[in-house]
Protein backbone atom coordinates (compact mmCIF):
# COMPACT_ATOMS: atom_id res chain seq x y z
CA UNK A 1 0.00 0.00 0.00
CA UNK A 2 1.50 3.31 -1.09
CA UNK A 3 0.70 6.34 1.03
CA UNK A 4 1.27 9.90 -0.09
CA UNK A 5 1.74 12.65 2.44
CA UNK A 6 -1.36 14.83 2.49
CA UNK A 7 -2.11 14.46 -1.22
CA UNK A 8 -5.91 14.23 -1.68
CA UNK A 9 -7.48 12.72 -4.77
CA UNK A 10 -8.94 16.09 -5.65
CA UNK A 11 -6.24 18.77 -5.27
CA UNK A 12 -8.94 21.38 -4.66
CA UNK A 13 -10.17 19.54 -1.56
CA UNK A 14 -8.11 19.88 1.61
CA UNK A 15 -7.81 17.04 4.17
CA UNK A 16 -10.04 19.01 6.55
CA UNK A 17 -12.74 19.37 3.89
CA UNK A 18 -12.45 15.66 3.11
CA UNK A 19 -12.88 14.75 6.77
CA UNK A 20 -15.98 16.96 7.02
CA UNK A 21 -17.47 15.32 3.93
CA UNK A 22 -16.79 11.86 5.35
CA UNK A 23 -18.35 12.89 8.67
CA UNK A 24 -21.44 14.16 6.87
CA UNK A 25 -21.82 10.90 4.95
CA UNK A 26 -21.45 8.86 8.14
CA UNK A 27 -24.08 10.98 9.90
CA UNK A 28 -26.53 10.41 7.04
CA UNK A 29 -25.88 6.67 7.21
CA UNK A 30 -26.55 6.77 10.96
CA UNK A 31 -29.96 8.28 10.20
CA UNK A 32 -30.69 5.68 7.51
CA UNK A 33 -29.62 2.80 9.77
CA UNK A 34 -31.19 3.53 13.18
CA UNK A 35 -30.75 1.14 16.14
CA UNK A 36 -33.06 -1.89 15.94
CA UNK A 37 -32.49 -3.72 19.24
CA UNK A 38 -34.17 -7.08 19.73
CA UNK A 39 -34.25 -9.53 22.61
CA UNK A 40 -35.30 -12.64 20.70
CA UNK A 41 -35.05 -13.90 17.13
CA UNK A 42 -38.86 -14.17 17.02
CA UNK A 43 -39.10 -10.39 16.59
CA UNK A 44 -36.84 -10.36 13.51
CA UNK A 45 -38.03 -10.71 9.92
CA UNK A 46 -39.38 -14.08 8.84
CA UNK A 47 -39.45 -14.92 5.13
CA UNK A 48 -41.98 -17.68 5.86
CA UNK A 49 -44.54 -15.29 7.35
CA UNK A 50 -43.89 -12.40 4.95
CA UNK A 51 -46.21 -11.88 1.97
CA UNK A 52 -45.52 -10.88 -1.64
CA UNK A 53 -48.40 -9.59 -3.81
CA UNK A 54 -48.27 -8.98 -7.56
CA UNK A 55 -49.77 -5.55 -8.25
CA UNK A 56 -52.15 -5.09 -11.20
CA UNK A 57 -51.64 -8.62 -12.55
CA UNK A 58 -52.10 -9.22 -16.28
CA UNK A 59 -52.61 -12.40 -18.29
CA UNK A 60 -49.70 -11.48 -20.54
CA UNK A 61 -46.92 -8.94 -20.45
CA UNK A 62 -44.94 -7.35 -23.25
CA UNK A 63 -41.22 -6.83 -23.47
CA UNK A 64 -40.38 -3.58 -21.73
CA UNK A 65 -43.35 -3.74 -19.35
CA UNK A 66 -42.83 -3.27 -15.62
CA UNK A 67 -43.73 -5.87 -13.04
CA UNK A 68 -44.44 -4.53 -9.54
CA UNK A 69 -44.58 -6.62 -6.38
CA UNK A 70 -45.60 -5.35 -2.95
CA UNK A 71 -43.74 -7.11 -0.15
CA UNK A 72 -45.12 -7.02 3.39
CA UNK A 73 -42.63 -8.32 5.92
CA UNK A 74 -43.59 -9.95 9.20
CA UNK A 75 -41.70 -11.37 12.14
CA UNK A 76 -41.56 -15.01 13.23
CA UNK A 77 -44.78 -14.57 15.22
CA UNK A 78 -46.62 -13.30 12.15
CA UNK A 79 -46.72 -9.68 13.30
CA UNK A 80 -46.39 -6.96 10.66
CA UNK A 81 -43.08 -5.12 10.87
CA UNK A 82 -43.50 -1.39 11.42
CA UNK A 83 -40.12 -0.31 10.04
CA UNK A 84 -37.88 -1.06 7.08
CA UNK A 85 -34.15 -1.35 6.68
CA UNK A 86 -33.92 -4.96 5.54
CA UNK A 87 -31.33 -5.93 2.92
CA UNK A 88 -33.28 -7.52 0.06
CA UNK A 89 -32.00 -8.73 -3.29
CA UNK A 90 -34.42 -8.70 -6.21
CA UNK A 91 -33.44 -10.95 -9.09
CA UNK A 92 -35.11 -11.96 -12.36
CA UNK A 93 -33.71 -14.76 -14.51
CA UNK A 94 -34.41 -16.92 -17.54
CA UNK A 95 -32.58 -20.28 -17.43
CA UNK A 96 -33.54 -20.97 -21.04
CA UNK A 97 -31.94 -17.75 -22.28
CA UNK A 98 -29.21 -17.79 -19.62
CA UNK A 99 -30.17 -14.20 -18.85
CA UNK A 100 -30.62 -12.33 -15.62
CA UNK A 101 -31.37 -8.85 -14.31
CA UNK A 102 -31.78 -7.10 -10.99
CA UNK A 103 -34.96 -5.46 -9.77
CA UNK A 104 -35.36 -2.18 -7.95
CA UNK A 105 -36.31 -2.28 -4.26
CA UNK A 106 -38.05 0.73 -2.71
CA UNK A 107 -38.20 0.72 1.09
CA UNK A 108 -41.20 2.61 2.51
CA UNK A 109 -39.75 2.30 6.05
CA UNK A 110 -43.03 0.91 7.40
CA UNK A 111 -42.58 -2.81 6.84
CA UNK A 112 -43.49 -2.72 3.14
CA UNK A 113 -41.27 -2.74 0.07
CA UNK A 114 -42.04 -2.17 -3.59
CA UNK A 115 -40.04 -4.45 -5.87
CA UNK A 116 -40.04 -3.46 -9.55
CA UNK A 117 -38.76 -5.49 -12.49
CA UNK A 118 -38.43 -4.40 -16.11
CA UNK A 119 -39.19 -7.28 -18.49
CA UNK A 120 -36.26 -7.19 -20.89
CA UNK A 121 -36.96 -10.38 -22.87
CA UNK A 122 -39.78 -12.65 -24.02
CA UNK A 123 -40.68 -15.98 -22.46
CA UNK A 124 -40.93 -17.30 -18.93
CA UNK A 125 -38.98 -15.69 -16.13
CA UNK A 126 -38.19 -16.68 -12.56
CA UNK A 127 -38.26 -14.12 -9.76
CA UNK A 128 -36.46 -14.30 -6.43
CA UNK A 129 -36.54 -11.96 -3.43
CA UNK A 130 -34.08 -13.42 -0.93
CA UNK A 131 -33.66 -11.65 2.39
CA UNK A 132 -29.90 -11.24 2.78
CA UNK A 133 -30.15 -9.54 6.18
CA UNK A 134 -33.14 -8.46 8.28
CA UNK A 135 -33.19 -4.85 9.44
CA UNK A 136 -32.06 -5.97 12.90
CA UNK A 137 -28.99 -7.64 11.36
CA UNK A 138 -28.15 -4.58 9.26
CA UNK A 139 -28.40 -2.38 12.35
CA UNK A 140 -26.26 -4.76 14.44
CA UNK A 141 -23.51 -4.87 11.79
CA UNK A 142 -23.49 -1.08 11.43
CA UNK A 143 -23.31 -0.64 15.21
CA UNK A 144 -20.49 -3.19 15.49
CA UNK A 145 -18.58 -1.45 12.70
CA UNK A 146 -18.83 1.93 14.38
CA UNK A 147 -17.95 0.59 17.80
CA UNK A 148 -14.90 -1.23 16.49
CA UNK A 149 -13.68 1.40 14.06
CA UNK A 150 -11.15 2.84 16.51
CA UNK A 151 -9.82 -0.60 17.50
CA UNK A 152 -8.20 -1.42 14.17
CA UNK A 153 -4.56 -0.39 14.58
CA UNK A 154 -1.82 -0.53 11.97
CA UNK A 155 1.90 0.06 12.38
CA UNK A 156 3.69 2.90 10.65
CA UNK A 157 7.45 3.03 10.25
CA UNK A 158 9.41 6.27 10.33
CA UNK A 159 13.03 6.51 9.23
CA UNK A 160 15.52 9.31 9.63
CA UNK A 161 19.17 8.66 8.87
CA UNK A 162 20.03 5.36 10.54
CA UNK A 163 17.12 5.54 13.01
CA UNK A 164 13.83 3.70 12.51
CA UNK A 165 10.78 3.99 14.76
CA UNK A 166 7.45 2.15 14.64
CA UNK A 167 4.29 3.94 15.80
CA UNK A 168 0.54 3.33 15.83
CA UNK A 169 -1.56 4.19 12.78
CA UNK A 170 -5.35 4.06 12.34
CA UNK A 171 -8.34 5.57 10.57
CA UNK A 172 -9.42 6.85 13.99
CA UNK A 173 -6.61 7.26 16.50
CA UNK A 174 -7.46 8.25 20.06
CA UNK A 175 -4.18 9.66 21.28
CA UNK A 176 -3.04 12.82 23.02
CA UNK A 177 0.28 12.65 21.17
CA UNK A 178 1.03 14.77 18.12
CA UNK A 179 -0.34 13.12 14.99
CA UNK A 180 0.66 13.04 11.35
CA UNK A 181 -2.14 13.01 8.77
CA UNK A 182 -1.63 11.10 5.55
CA UNK A 183 -4.03 10.66 2.66
CA UNK A 184 -4.33 7.46 0.63
CA UNK A 185 -4.36 9.07 -2.80
CA UNK A 186 -6.36 6.36 -4.59
CA UNK A 187 -9.26 6.47 -2.11
CA UNK A 188 -8.95 9.94 -0.57
CA UNK A 189 -8.98 8.27 2.86
CA UNK A 190 -7.19 9.77 5.85
CA UNK A 191 -4.82 7.79 8.08
CA UNK A 192 -3.40 9.14 11.33
CA UNK A 193 0.03 8.30 12.74
CA UNK A 194 1.63 9.09 16.07
CA UNK A 195 4.61 11.29 15.23
CA UNK A 196 7.83 10.05 16.84
CA UNK A 197 9.85 12.57 18.79
CA UNK A 198 12.59 14.31 16.80
CA UNK A 199 11.13 13.12 13.47
CA UNK A 200 9.06 14.89 10.83
CA UNK A 201 5.84 13.52 9.35
CA UNK A 202 7.63 13.29 5.99
CA UNK A 203 9.87 10.59 7.51
CA UNK A 204 7.07 8.00 7.27
CA UNK A 205 8.13 5.26 4.85
CA UNK A 206 5.30 2.71 5.21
Amino acid sequence: MVLHHEVPLDPAVSPTETELRIKGIMEKLDQLIPPRPFTHVSSTTSTTHSKATLLSPQDTYGRGDQLDILLEVRDHLGRRKEYGGGFLRARMSSPALKAGASGKVTDFNNGTYLVSFTLFWEGRVSLSLPLTLPSEGVSALWRARNQGYDRVIFTGQFASGTSQVNTDCALILNSSAELCTWILMTKQEAFYYVRPQHMLCEALIM
